[in-house]
């Protein structure tokens, strides 16, 4: 199958120049929460703009095992590229009005990863303890069989713990609104002057980068979070409901990624 026709609903083409990396996204939780834009707008760089659905910011801690990933022409190195990540991201437009996805944290168990994603690509990568254990019932008879554990703790000592239960069979996230508005992103937005948004930073400039990606439709199932722990975003001043206003789970996702380049004035 060409790439152009792995997802017939994306937004716009592919660019011309080939993909320089590809990875395979294995069981990813998104842990959705509403928030008025004020609280995110101070972390959001000039020229990017928050995305809204039905006025309302969105903020989303998304965990996943990353599987596969290798650079283009480059076999996957067993193991040495494979790893549990933990995002922290919300939803921004830039000038070219292409609806896209801003971390404002990205956690790793790979420290190959980190240097070279901070490095390269200056997105906020930061090496991360995070297990991710699913509990199947020949372990744990005693818990429903598709219960997943979740445990993060960050070096500033901030921490995520959470356990998971479906709650759905699945389905295609274009068939419900926000579930469409959440996963149907394309391209990711980083700034080169800035690429830690937590940081206390001068905000009257910016280098603003786009990262195009490419992927198959998302297929969701919903789930039921119970929330141990979570102090992500606490230091920053942003306290977490304890309740998600959405979460769900996807088994699996081969992505592809190009070279970023300079958005557009």
């Amino acid at each position: 199958m060409q790439l152009s026709e792995m997802n017939p609903t994306r937004p716009w083409p592919l660019p011309a120049a080939p993909w320089i990396m590809s990875q395979q996204w294995r069981d990813l939780t998104f842990i959705h929460y509403a928030m008025e834009p004020g609280v995110l707008s101070p972390f959001i760089p000039r020229g990017l703009e928050l995305d809204t659905y039905q006025e309302q910011a969105w903020l989303s801690v998304v965990v996943l095992r990353v599987h596969h990933l290798r650079m283009r022409f480059m076999p996957p190195i067993p193991s040495m590229l494979d790893f549990n990540q933990i995002n922290l991201r919300t939803y921004v437009r830039s000038c070219e009005g292409k609806p896209g996805v801003y971390f404002l944290r990205i956690g790793a168990t790979s420290r190959l990863a980190v240097f070279g994603a901070s490095t390269v690509m200056h997105l906020p990568f930061v090496h991360v303890d995070l297990q991710i254990d699913p509990m199947h019932s020949e372990m744990h008879p005693s818990r429903h069989p598709s219960v997943q554990h979740v445990d993060c703790r960050f070096s500033d000592r901030t921490t995520l713990q959470f356990h998971t239960m479906l709650d759905s069979s699945s389905f295609p996230a274009n068939a419900n609104p926000l579930t469409k508005w959440l996963t149907e992103r394309y391209c990711q937005y980083s700034d080169a002057l800035r690429p830690d948004p937590l940081q206390a930073q001068d905000t009257a400039s910016s280098k603003l980068l786009i990262t195009d990606i490419q992927h198959p439709p998302w297929s969701v199932q919903t789930v039921k979070v119970t929330m141990e722990q979570n102090s992500l975003l606490q230091p920053d001043g942003i306290l977490l409901p304890s309740s998600p206003h959405l979460a769900t789970y996807t088994d699996k996702l081969q992505a592809y990624v190009w070279w970023q380049r300079p958005v557009r004035a």
